[in-house]
Order: structure tokens, then sequence, then C-alpha cells
């Protein structure tokens, strides 16, 4: 017969045990309730309308000239690099003396606040006295068909995400990524456009609940601008312009094309647009070669621009077609970091 202690320290286990289960319900609720926006790569803050700057859209120094419109009949794919030639390749940076030409592009919202343009990428409009951001349209190699799993992070939350890249025939593409937590999916975003001569071409981004679209971006390239579901106002569309998600893989992309012109301080600079009616220049500066999980990766940074803004950082993997191995997204505004921390690549 158990004596008196054995029975009061069986109860107090079970009180316990039951009051933690209870704890972790009503987390696991909470995080249902809160849906995408938990592990949201946006941030739980970020200003709806984006900076009013000034924009100008070049072709990168020796390349040809790139329309929006221009798609490919037949994208080349990467096959697998030789890592060392790349690795060796990495440190010499190339800069061009003579400056890469102008694309006829729509014209950009005029400049009321003057807002300040990344120092490597800024030139100065001669005619307005305004400040003008470059975005270089850029020669990319694409990866092939690919499924990545990565384990996720934000906070004390731990979970699953695969990042899913399908390229097709016809020169399109899909891009899925999807977050879990518990068996409960937290994050679904959908990425789906063409493959032109700038790479990666969106033309919807959604991110899902429960399968169904609840904030969109749409880049109309027949008529040159970008909207969203619900923000009203309108952008115009850059060549080379990416979404939230789609430039994950672009990013790698122009790496992948060039290996030998990011050493460390080159950089890429990307036009990035949100679901929530947000966009802004996003300029990668290259840190240097670092190891990570025992392999050598190009690791660079994104620094915010405003205060509601994204830190991003990403690892690329160049035994992998540069595909990111590891990436770190922390919102500027609060809240926790979110990262993803790949686990192995999917055939």
């Amino acid at each position: 017969m158990p004596s008196t202690v054995t029975v009061v320290a069986t109860r107090r286990w079970w009180v316990l045990a039951s009051i933690g289960i209870c704890v972790t319900a009503m987390h696991l609720l909470a995080l249902v309730a809160l849906g995408p926006g938990w592990l949201d790569p946006e941030g739980p803050e970020v200003e709806a309308l984006p900076q009013r700057f000034e924009l100008r859209s070049v072709v990168q120094a020796g390349q040809g000239t790139a329309q929006p419109s221009q798609t490919a009949a037949a994208v080349p794919l990467a096959p697998r690099h030789d890592t060392r030639t790349l690795l060796a390749e990495l440190p010499r940076v190339q800069r061009s003396a003579s400056p890469p030409a102008t694309v006829e592009v729509a014209a950009a919202q005029p400049s009321t606040e003057g807002a300040p343009a990344d120092a490597n990428s800024a030139t100065e409009d001669a005619g307005q006295g305004r400040a003008v951001t470059e975005v270089p349209v850029y020669a990319t190699r694409l990866p092939p068909a690919g499924l990545w799993r990565y384990r996720l992070q934000r906070g004390p939350m731990v979970g699953v995400a695969e990042l899913r890249w399908s390229p097709q025939g016809d020169a399109r593409y899909e891009m899925q990524l999807t977050g879990r937590v518990a068996g409960v999916t937290m994050l679904e975003w959908a990425s789906q456009g063409q493959l032109d001569a700038a790479g990666v071409a969106p033309e919807r981004l959604a991110i899902r609940r429960r399968g169904r679209d609840q904030q969109a971006v749409n880049f109309q390239r027949e008529a040159g601008k970008i909207t969203f579901s619900g923000p009203t106002h309108e952008l115009s569309l850059w060549p080379g312009a990416q979404d939230r998600l789609s430039w994950m893989l672009q990013l790698p992309a122009v790496v992948a094309a060039a290996p030998e012109r990011y050493g460390a301080g080159a950089s890429v600079v990307l036009f990035v647009a949100g679901a929530r009616g947000d966009a802004d220049i996003w300029t990668f500066v290259v840190q240097g070669v670092e190891t990570l999980d025992e392999r050598p990766t190009l690791k660079l940074v994104r620094e915010p621009r405003r205060r509601y803004d994204t830190r991003a950082e990403v690892w690329l993997d160049p035994a992998d077609h540069f595909a990111p191995l590891r990436l770190v997204q922390t919102p500027t505004g609060g809240g926790a970091a979110l990262e993803l921390h790949r686990e192995r690549a999917v055939p």
C-alpha cells in the first residue's frame, strides 16, 4: 500500500503535468489564432505605404538590354558547380570602369520626402537635383527544381519549414514556403510567375491561411505596375523586381551567374515588394566566406533603411547552386527574428 508521501507526490506530479499541458495547449491555440502573422517574414509591424523615392533601372555592365516583357524560350538551369573553383573565384571582385546603360522603363513615383538611397547605388539627377537609386538588371543562373527543408525558429517556438522551387518548361515557375509548428501550418506563402531575361519575374505573391489567399501583391507586367489586394496605391514595375519570397532564389541566381564578382564588399541590389503594400530597395552586401555546418558559405547582409524594416542575413551554399543554407530576418520595429536553418536538401 503506497505511503501518504508517495500519494501526495504523485498527485503533485499530475497537477504540474496538467498545468504544463494546459499552458502548451493555450500557446498552440494562440498560435493558430494568430495564423501566418506569427511567422510573417515581413514582421509584426511594417509601414503600410512604401517610401517615396526615385529609381532608375540599369543593365549591369557587359550585359545586353533586357526588357520587362522579354521571356526566354528556354531558361538555362545551373548544373552542379565545382565548389573549390567557385570559392577560389569569390575573393576577386571585378568592377567595371564604364557606367551601365539605362533601360527604358516606366517613370517612377516622384520623390517628395528625400528618402535616403544606398551609398553604392545612388546617383544625382543633374536636371532635377534629386537622389536617384539605381536598380541593376543582373544576369542570373537559376537552380533546377528543388525542395529544401529547414529548422524554423522564432523566439522560443521551433518548427520545420520547406522551400519548394518548381521551374516549368514554358519559362514559368512556382515557389512555396510553408512552416509548421507542432504539426500546425503557421506559414504558407506562394509565389508564381515567369522566368525571363532578368531571372525570376514574379506575377503574384499570396499569403495564405487555411488554403485561401489573405494578402497578395500582383506584378502586372503588361500594365507595368505593381498592385496589392488591400492597399490601393500602385507602384511602377521594374525589370528584376522581386516579392518577399522570390528574392530568396533570385539572390542566389545572381551570385551563381558571376561568382567572381562577389568578394567581400560587393553588393546585389534588388527592388522587393511585399503583400502588405510595402516596397523598398534591398541592398545585400557580401561579408565574405564563412564556415557553417562544416561547409564554406558566402554570407550577405541587408541592413534596414527605415524605422519599421527588415534586417536580412543569408548564408549561400556554393555546393548547392548557392541556395540559402541559413536565413535570418529580423524586424527592426520589434519582435523576434525568424530563422531558417537547412536540415537537408531533397533532390
